[in-house]
């Protein structure tokens, strides 16, 4: 990790350079800033950066007087000057002083970065490869982008791989952490330069690439015994996992990928290391061998389809077989042998089958009572751990449940109290099912079933009740022939009127009429 200071009267451009540039990517640290010359000087001498970015007129030392003062204290920073004075004698001066560039204010963000990494490449350039540095001990041969292209994107760019003829095994490292600004924390707290003066004590020599949030580390070695990379690999990852150098401890994920006998197939080993290092995150687990990534897989893709299977055989929603269900694969998970995505593909389809099963038997959109489903996909998505990936279909379950318990028990008794009102004044109409679910948003095997748990009696007998009702009534209180009372009650063919009539009261219209018929004075 190369340390970098930054020495400018103005705090905004001390400010603006630290926080808009991505140091971190090209594998730098900011160990210091100042405001004046002098300051720059005390504090550069205590801090030991490797690059110094200058201002030029500054209070108490301008810059080329501290790149001088420097110099003269034995300082081997390379420097860097940003100034906002052209002058040709500031030039002439800070090339005498072998300053790497000069800059003219304001610059733009993109060139004082190439100009740093620039400086890097100059530093490499001259570096001891014998000294004491890890930094300085680790191989180059590979560019950023070049080393992006083979390793991460698994492309074939073109370069010179003689630097690499001499190794005959080739594995990757992963690390990844949950922390806050883990990144900085590792950097800061010395870890990467131990873990590589670790692996260089070892002979394994090293590539290294910040990446999205990742560290990736290519090691290179050629060893007597084939395996000794990887357990070399393993036993760095173990002593460097948890870092106790501070009170708030900083835990990372090592992901160890399996070891290949050519550089140009680094990218196999990069992949199981990856995905080993997101399934150590996931189950909160340090360190994870991608050596066993393809027997993950295996079980995954099996298990999944019989979980797939389980899911669809439920035909209704019951809140017992859908927790258990869930606590089934909960517990396969945390055996830490499937793979993370395959617990999130599980997760979705046992919240889709719950939605549909609501819907089929409730007869309601579940979604505008508990949330939009889109939404809860992608929060199974985005879980970062098994934990949190258990706690979003449990809150699922019991907000469905919840709103099934209260909630829906009234819009029950709403919903059958309205049917009854809209059967009683229609009564004497063609009453179809499927138009009474629709006029209530229903569907209609709902509806039957509704009607029938809620009142003991189907939706036809109670419309058969009504038109017996009002029959009687007007075969007492009026000398309606039966033809017309059959018609008004909803029944056009007489003869069926009469039928139905005799089967619930024992007689027949005619003869309820004779002996209850209401008789004028």
């Amino acid at each position: 990790m190369y340390k970098l200071f930054i020495a400018d009267d103005e705090q905004l451009v001390v400010e603006t350079l630290s926080a808009l540039i991505d140091w971190n990517a090209s594998g730098i640290r900011i160990v210091g800033t100042a405001n004046n010359g002098k300051q720059a000087l005390e504090r550069i001498l205590q801090s030991d950066p490797d690059i110094v970015l200058t201002d030029i007129r500054m209070p108490g030392l301008n810059g080329l007087e501290l790149i001088r003062a420097l110099k003269e204290k034995g300082q081997k920073a390379e420097c860097i000057i940003v100034s906002g004075y052209s002058e040709f004698k500031y030039a002439k001066e800070a090339i005498e002083l072998e300053a790497v560039d000069y800059l003219i204010k304001p610059a733009e963000l993109d060139e004082v970065a190439k100009t740093v990494s620039r400086t890097i490449e100059r530093l490499e350039r001259k570096a001891d490869q014998t000294g004491n540095r890890p930094e300085l001990r680790i191989a180059k041969a590979l560019d950023r982008a070049v080393f992006t292209d083979l390793i991460v994107h698994g492309k074939r760019p073109t370069f010179d791989q003689t630097t690499y003829e001499r190794y005959d095994q080739f594995a990757a490292i992963v690390i990844g952490s949950s922390a806050m600004l883990w990144l900085e924390r590792m950097k800061n707290t010395g870890v990467t330069d131990a873990l590589l003066s670790f692996l260089a004590n070892s002979g394994i020599i090293v590539d290294l690439l910040y990446e999205q949030q990742k560290v990736i580390l290519l090691c290179m070695a050629a060893l007597e015994e084939y395996a000794s990379l990887t357990e070399i690999l393993m036993a760095a990852a173990a002593t460097f996992s948890s870092n106790d150098s501070s009170s708030d401890e900083l835990s990372l994920s090592f992901g160890i990928g399996p070891v290949v006998t050519e550089i140009m197939h680094a990218h196999i080993s990069f992949l199981a290391a990856d995905k080993a290092c997101q399934m150590g995150l996931f189950y909160g687990v340090l360190v994870m061998d991608g050596n066993s990534w393809p027997e993950i897989t295996r079980v995954s893709e099996r298990l999944m389809s019989d979980w797939s299977d389980q899911i669809q055989s439920f035909v209704r929603y019951e809140q017992k077989e859908f927790e258990e269900l869930l606590d089934r694969w909960m517990e396969w998970g945390t055996g830490r042998l499937i793979a993370p995505v395959t617990l999130k593909k599980a997760g979705i389809q046992w919240a889709n089958r719950l939605y549909d099963l609501i819907e089929q038997d409730y007869g309601i959109k579940i979604e505008s009572v508990i949330g939009d489903r889109t939404r809860l996909i992608d929060r199974i998505l985005e879980a970062p751990n098994c934990a949190s990936l258990q706690k979003q279909c449990q809150d699922l379950a019991q907000s469905v449940q919840f709103y099934l318990n209260v909630t829906k028990t009234t819009l029950k008794e709403k919903v059958v109290q309205e049917i009854k009102a809209y059967l009683e004044s229609h009564y004497h109409e063609n009453i179809q099912l499927d138009r009474l679910a629709e006029r209530f948003d229903l569907n209609s095997s709902y509806v039957s079933n509704l009607y029938s748990k809620s009142t003991g009696q189907t939706i036809l007998e109670y419309v058969t009740l009504l038109r017996i009702q009002k029959a009687k009534q007007m075969l007492r209180e009026s000398s309606f022939k039966i033809s017309k009372i059959s018609q008004d009650v909803g029944y056009d063919n007489q003869r069926y009127f009469c039928q139905v009539f005799k089967k619930h009261l024992g007689v027949s219209p005619g003869k309820y009429r004779e002996d209850h018929m209401i008789k004028s004075e």
